[in-house]
């Protein structure tokens, strides 16, 4: 009973210890395809002054990919180019050394080096919180049929080849040990097999079909490969609920990986507007300090409001 009691209270003191970014702070959001796009748009719906650092080709897309018809409004939301003739290293270093949170998230299965993170991760910065995304790197439910599933029917399949999972492994270490060292707060969000991430048939009058207005504008569904039926928008109507737990725990599609691998719902998914919305709410959140938290997908058609994400890192276990 005192363990447990002693537990508990150091739980909460920890909690309340922990360092938050307010909306109106600055958030830099670094990394590249639709799930960091996306994690941009959310930081700054939430109202982050929020620039997003990414390659020419998400620079061009981007605006789109947030509003319809690519105006911004008054959204707090600037893009800026990590290279080409338009990047420009001062502004970079400005962006960096004024954030108070930070995002990393790559869609691919690329992870960030030690070069990288060492130029966000400075102690001399204002920087507060990093939330990064890394992926399940358990082992479980891959091996061959995730494998074949990821060559067969889907690209995105996470299968968690060798190779990826030690880059995301020493990711995670040199981001724990950069903010130690910093004095910066970290959070690791993991996901499985990217899916959707667009506002599904929310903005479509008549449409039955449920979805996510705050998330990509259909311009998402537009790139890449497409098929006659656009399985991403069927599944932003039907898998918008979130499983989200602590640690590295979750398993991956194992034999049914062939049977999940596009608009079913399955084990090892996880929603890209979950996974970049976790990231943004990390930031914010005192449970999530120093922690690990794996993203599920589920099916259901009403995603979490900012309430319900607060609930979610508080209640995960």
């Amino acid at each position: 009973f005192h363990r447990c009691c002693s537990s508990t209270m150091i739980a909460v003191l920890i909690a309340h210890s922990a360092t938050v970014i307010s909306p109106g702070s600055k958030v830099l959001v670094v990394g590249s395809g639709p799930v960091c796009l996306c994690a941009a748009k959310l930081a700054a719906v939430r109202g982050f002054s929020t620039t997003c650092l990414v390659p020419p080709g998400d620079c061009e897309l981007g605006p789109g990919l947030v509003s319809e018809g690519g105006d911004l409004g008054s959204l707090p939301l600037t893009f800026m180019p990590v290279a080409g003739p338009e990047a420009s290293e001062e502004a970079i270093e400005a962006a960096a050394a004024s954030a108070e949170g930070l995002i990393l998230a790559i869609d691919n299965e690329g992870a960030f080096g030690k070069p990288v993170l060492e130029t966000f991760l400075q102690p001399s910065s204002a920087l507060k919180r990093v939330a990064v995304m890394s992926r399940y790197l358990n082992g479980e439910g891959m091996g061959f049929f995730a494998s074949a599933a990821k060559t067969a029917a889907n690209k995105d399949v996470w299968a968690a080849n060798a190779q990826a999972v030690a880059s995301y492994k020493a990711m995670e270490a040199e981001v724990a040990r950069m903010s130690g060292a910093a004095g910066v707060e970290w959070t690791v969000i993991r996901a499985g097999t990217l899916k959707g991430g667009g506002s599904g048939c929310s903005g479509e009058e008549g449409d039955e079909r449920s979805g996510e207005p705050s998330l990509l504008t259909p311009a998402f569904y537009e790139l890449g490969q497409q098929d006659i039926v656009n399985w991403r928008l069927l599944y932003d109507c039907s898998a918008l609920k979130v499983k989200l737990v602590r640690g590295d725990t979750l398993p991956g599609p194992g034999f049914t990986a062939a049977l999940t691998a596009t608009d079913k719902v399955g084990a090892g998914d996880s929603h890209r507007g979950a996974v970049a919305a976790a990231l943004v709410e990390a930031l914010r959140s005192p449970d999530a300090a120093n922690r690990d938290y794996s993203v599920a997908a589920e099916e259901g058609r009403e995603f979490p409001g900012e309430k319900e994400w607060s609930h979610l890192f508080e209640a995960a276990h």
